[in-house]
């Protein structure tokens, strides 16, 4: 399965805007993040953008610093 989903970008200022991205998954994966999409009714990009967001955190000490878009402080 393919999921579409957007991602928070920090451009101009604008944290709110999204970035379209697009994921594959296993179907298994899938059918699960489906199912507990519809189980509690929070949207399957809501679920992928905290997961983003959490690796995100985890793996921030790998972070380089540099040029626009080499860190791993977009969130």
């Amino acid at each position: 399965m393919t999921i579409e989903m957007t991602l928070p970008t920090e451009t101009q200022g604008s944290p709110s805007k999204l970035e379209p991205m697009l994921i594959r998954l296993p179907p298994a994966m899938a059918n699960q993040l489906r199912q507990l999409a519809q189980a509690t009714r929070i949207r399957q990009s809501d679920y992928l953008r905290e997961a983003v967001a959490d690796l995100i955190t985890k793996y921030r000490h790998l972070a380089q610093v540099g040029g626009e878009g080499s860190t791993l402080d977009a969130h």
